[in-house]
């Protein structure tokens, strides 16, 4: 196969206009495929020939191979270096340790199928690099952050997103347990993480965790934003309840009702996007350690009422009426796992 500048040419304007690329790196991929066949067809038993591809504007396509003048060849070495006597019978002024460029460029031009295969592969991996990179710079800024994505289908028990025009896929263990997500459904993830490997990058992104709830409140609360209120501790078990922990230095400021907003609208904003998930609000009592460790046992613990705690060697021994020990437990015994995770003890009900 004869080369044909001009559908190179049309190729390379056709990435630029559609794919918006650098017309030099687009060019240098193009060089990159153009060595790739050559050594595939004309140097194939030299793998480590190195080859330098040049294009000028008129078309004109030229191959040189690089040879580093020697004294002596290194073992293994004979592809890239050649020794003085020999560099000599090509450039007459030749120089130990120069690095000759010699024209080998065959006329015609012309690649095999397997080389033209060969250039082609090395060219598509090289358009995948770019991409590669342009996911990554577009997402290394947003992590910590919540990103607007929609559902594209369900694979299993994944579901694969559009996140700004990029396909991700968020995994069973990063969902909403037992929520269905329909096509083209707008949701919103938490970007926990972006890593990056050789070959490829990965948006570890969740809607389970705890940090999904934080972001949501950053979004909605500004006080919380700009650190008029805090929130201390979050802990939670996805779909059915979560329990944080918030304070403020203002005594001016009630940090519960930052967090509820007037009327509940605040509070309201976060349960609609959560599935029926519940959220308690506790406020950290800042005076006596000891009482304030109490009264966050009893709070944690609503909305049950709690007659007396007792703590000693990292256990709450909670007493109260028979009645309300349902209410402490709540179902599948979540409000006092959740009151245990938060206060950092063990609870025990007598």
């Amino acid at each position: 196969m004869k080369l044909n500048w001009q559908q190179i040419k049309e190729a390379i304007e056709q990435l630029i206009s559609e794919y918006k690329y650098d017309p030099v790196q687009v060019l240098d991929i193009m060089k990159m495929g153009i060595k790739t066949a050559y050594k595939k067809d004309y140097l194939p038993h030299e793998r480590k020939a190195q080859i330098a591809v040049s294009v000028a504007w008129d078309g004109e396509i030229k191959v040189f191979r690089l040879r580093d003048v020697v004294e002596e060849i290194e073992d293994k070495e004979e592809d890239r270096q050649m020794i003085l006597a020999e560099a000599k019978k090509i450039k007459k002024d030749a120089a130990l340790w120069e690095t000759l460029t010699i024209d080998i460029t065959p006329d015609p031009l012309e690649f095999t199928r397997i080389g033209v295969q060969a250039a082609a592969q090395t060219i598509k991996q090289n358009l995948k690099n770019i991409e590669r990179e342009r996911f990554f710079e577009k997402f290394q800024d947003k992590q910590g952050e919540l990103l607007k994505a929609k559902v594209l289908r369900v694979i299993a028990e994944s579901i694969v997103l559009d996140v700004d025009w990029a396909t991700v896929v968020l995994p069973p263990a990063g969902q909403v347990p037992n929520r269905v997500y329909h096509w083209w459904e707008e949701i919103i993830v938490y970007l926990k993480q972006i890593s990056k490997g050789s070959w490829w990058i990965n948006l570890d992104i969740t809607q389970s965790w705890s940090e999904f709830i934080d972001a949501l409140l950053k979004r909605i609360v500004p006080e919380y934003e700009e650190g008029m209120v805090s929130i201390d501790k979050i802990v939670r078990i996805t779909w059915k309840r979560t329990k944080m922990l918030v304070s403020t230095d203002d005594e001016k400021i009630d940090p519960v009702w930052v967090f509820v907003g007037h009327r509940g609208d605040r509070i309201n904003t976060i349960l609609s996007l959560l599935n029926g998930e519940k959220i308690d609000i506790i406020e950290k009592v800042s005076d006596d350690e000891q009482k304030a460790e109490i009264q966050l046992v009893i709070d944690s613990l609503k909305p049950a009422k709690i007659t007396h705690v007792d703590i000693k060697d990292g256990k709450a021994t909670v007493k109260l009426p028979e009645d309300q020990k349902a209410l402490a437990i709540w179902k599948w015994a979540i409000n006092i796992k959740l009151a245990s995770q938060l206060t950092g003890l063990r609870i025990e009900l007598v």
